[in-house]
């Protein structure tokens, strides 16, 4: 399937920022029909903030997190306006949002109003932290969720303020664990025939990305600290660890045989016998002084120097690189991994193509992301709506 496994079923987002536009954008690759239903005047908030393209100020953000998508500009607080969403909500397999409930209920958008249209309908919302509970009405942004979920409080120095994440972890977490669940509920609903609710949050989402670490928190009642540039659930050598030349390694070597044959490479056969670093749980309860050890170790070479020497004594390691980097050695496009668009307004669109390599019904960018209300006459039309109602409907500023 050359147009990608969800080729033929239709995704209406009503959606802005970052999770919702990033699901729908995931569901888009993947082969879906999916219109962006915008506000008339500004459509998604997105659209007017940077960086811009050099060429017709449009927005980065918004290009990369609406690819494969039409735009229908509507104004859902008028009647007419909510006509054509639950006529178009009728053509639909998912409804996405991420809009308190109570502007949903004014705009005609409530999951019983559209399950009425739709019985088979998967009505998709997204939240900052769930819908019960203390915090549901807090709003969800991402450096809110980052706070909240505790990823800050294992990240970084103990000595120091907290460090947010370097991107939109907590958006990005979102917008994936919405997808899973919505292609989840479309496979529920080919076996079923039933169509249903799901919530997600940015809360639950990021949460779910520490899985591990806070599952041995529930199992255990330790609260793990931040441990600088290692880990705290793994001891030292395993860290980011600066060399001679000012650039840094990553080492994740962790386990006994792994520590024996480190020792043997950086010169130092005998702290593998030593008392204190001779077991991983020697390293753990040693931690502080090993460090400083090994610190003063990794300065005595530059980096990739350190890199070869310890590959060949079984490491794993590698470089730290910034992004510049990252693209550079050409592994990215190898792979696939960068998608193309070429916009009408903005020219040429680079970004991360989907992850994951569907062999048989491969995921595609097959058009950039839309200008506002650039689809409306197109979708309307496919609706049923004659051109001249089309007219009468844009006079009346209903549409755009």
């Amino acid at each position: 399937m050359a147009c990608g496994p969800l080729h033929g079923i239709r995704v209406v987002e009503h959606t802005h920022m970052y999770a919702g536009p990033y699901c729908c954008a995931l569901l888009g690759d993947l082969g879906a029909d999916v219109i962006k239903v915008e506000p008339v005047e500004r459509g998604d908030r997105i659209r007017e903030l940077g960086p811009f393209t050099p060429e017709g100020h449009f927005s980065y953000p918004f290009g990369v997190r609406n690819r494969n998508k039409r735009s229908l500009a509507v104004d859902l607080s008028t009647p007419e306006g909510q006509a054509i969403a639950h006529r178009l909500v009728a053509t639909a397999d998912v409804f996405v949002h991420n809009i308190r409930p109570q502007t949903l209920e004014r705009l005609g958008l409530s999951y019983q109003r559209l399950r009425a249209i739709n019985p088979r309908l998967i009505f998709a919302g997204i939240s900052g932290f769930g819908d019960r509970g203390p915090y549901k009405d807090l709003p969800g942004q991402d450096l809110q969720i980052q706070a909240m979920s505790g990823i800050l409080s294992v990240t970084g120095y103990p000595d120091l303020p907290s460090t947010p994440i370097g991107d939109h972890i907590g958006d990005a977490a979102g917008g994936i664990i919405t997808a899973l669940a919505i292609l989840s509920a479309l496979y529920h609903r080919e076996r079923t025939g039933q169509g249903q609710e799901v919530r997600t949050s940015l809360l639950a989402s990021l949460m779910a990305f520490q899985h591990d670490r806070f599952s041995v928190f529930l199992n255990t009642g330790r609260v793990p600290q931040k441990q600088g540039m290692g880990s705290p659930v793994s001891p030292p050598p395993y860290g980011i660890w600066r060399c001679q030349d000012g650039k840094e390694l990553s080492l994740s070597s962790a386990r006994d045989d792994q520590w024996v044959a480190f020792c043997q490479a950086v010169g130092h056969p005998e702290w593998a016998s030593d008392p204190r670093f001779a077991t991983r749980e020697g390293r753990e309860a040693h931690r502080g002084i090993l460090a400083e050890m090994l610190r003063a170790v990794f300065l005595q070479r530059d980096r990739d120097e350190w890199i070869a020497l310890l590959r060949r004594h079984d490491q794993w390691v590698v470089p730290v690189r910034d992004y510049a980097q990252v693209l550079a050695d050409g592994d990215l496009e190898a792979n696939g991994k960068i998608a193309e668009t070429v916009h009408p307004r903005a020219g040429r669109i680079r970004a991360l193509a989907f992850p994951a390599d569907l062999l048989g019904s491969p995921a595609t960018v097959r058009r950039p992301a839309p200008l506002l209300g650039e689809h409306t006459q197109e979708i309307l039309h496919e609706l049923g709506y004659t051109t001249e109602e089309i007219e009468r409907l844009r006079q009346k500023k209903v549409v755009r």
